[in-house]
This record gives structure tokens, C-alpha cells and sequence, in this order.
């Protein structure tokens, strides 16, 4: 828990920060692009679905404005990215959440045509819950994937954003230093 609560400096230990940050962009708009299929599907029956459609697709311009900021080392648009994205994150986690009680609790999953052999419906009943379980385990992996992703853009935008300022105080130095060679070069002409 330490590792993911520090501030890496590398995503997954081995790849550059810069380059991890790209890389979780681009699948986070391949990811996003899934708003397409449900709006080409038309499926309207459930209504959070399709918000989430509608949300998925509005979201590939936001990263795709991300991927430009870390592109051109725009700090404000790295920061806004950021922050969309740890809002992201949220909001997969709440429909991840609804989606997943509505399936495996709220979802008859029973087949008719298993009634008369209760051998046949207990063993259909054993692997629906088995692949609940992996599947559940699997959600709940990919979101502290998505959690850590978050941390290391984060970590990515206050690197840069402690790059740029140091420029800054950099470049102030430089027109103080300026200023003041400029004076006193002045004084000593007027001398």
C-alpha cells in the first residue's frame, strides 16, 4: 500500500514516467471508444448504460486533450486531465459497482429448462457462482489498476508542474541578473 500511496517515479517500476503516462491515455481512449458500440447498439433499455455511452464518448476529448497536454508539456492541461481523470476513476468505480450488483444480485439467472434435474441446476448454480467470484475478483482488480494509473498521472503532472516552475524561477533569476548587470553597467557610464 506504501508503494502505491508514494509518489512513483516510474509506471510499474520499469517504464518512464512520461511514457507510462502516454501509454495509460491512448488505452484509456481505446477504452472510452466502447461508447460507440452502445450507441451504434441503440440499446436505450437501460438508461444508465446509455448515459455511461454517452459519458464514454464525451470523455475521449477530454483524454484526447490530455494526450496533447502531456504531448506539449502543458501544465494546466496535464493538471485538468488529471483531475478528469481521478473523476473518471470514480465513476467507473460507482457503475462498475451498480452493474455488477445489478447482474449478480438483482439478475435471475436460473434456466427453465433445468428445473426437472436438480443434479444439472445445482452444478449450472456452482459454476454461476465461480465465475462470480473470478469475475468480481477481476473487477476489483482492474479499478486498483485504474486507482494506481491515477496516482502515477498525478505523480506525472507535479513533476512537470515542478519542472516548469523551476524554469520559471529560473528564467526570473536570469532577468534579475540582467537588470542588474543592465543598472550597473549604467551607473558606471554615467560616472
Amino acid at each position: 500500500m506504501a508503494v502505491i500511496l508514494s509518489r512513483p517515479r516510474s509506471c510499474c517500476g520499469f517504464i518512464p514516467i512520461e511514457t507510462g503516462v502516454l501509454i495509460i491515455t491512448i488505452f484509456g481512449i481505446l477504452n472510452k471508444l466502447s461508447g460507440f458500440y452502445g450507441i451504434i447498439s441503440f440499446d436505450t433499455s437501460d438508461p444508465i448504460a446509455f448515459v455511461v455511452y454517452i459519458y464514454s464518448l464525451l470523455a475521449i476529448f477530454v483524454f484526447a486533450r490530455g494526450l496533447y497536454g502531456i504531448h506539449t508539456d502543458n501544465v494546466r492541461a496535464v493538471r485538468w486531465y488529471a483531475i478528469f481523470y481521478w473523476v473518471d476513476c470514480f465513476i467507473s468505480i460507482i457503475t462498475t459497482t451498480v452493474f455488477a450488483v445489478k447482474w449478480y444480485v438483482y439478475t435471475d439467472h436460473s434456466l427453465p429448462e433445468l428445473a426437472d434435474d436438480p443434479a444439472k441446476q445445482q452444478e449450472h448454480d456452482d459454476v454461476f457462482r465461480m465465475e462470480g467470484v473470478v469475475s468480481i475478483i477481476v473487477l476489483v482488480t482492474l479499478r486498483m489498476v485504474h486507482i494506481y494509473f491515477a496516482v502515477v498521472l498525478t505523480s506525472y503532472y507535479k513533476s512537470i508542474g515542478r519542472a516548469h516552475y523551476s524554469k520559471l524561477a529560473a528564467q526570473v533569476d536570469q532577468d534579475l541578473d540582467d537588470i542588474e548587470y543592465n543598472s550597473h553597467e549604467t551607473r558606471e557610464r554615467s560616472a
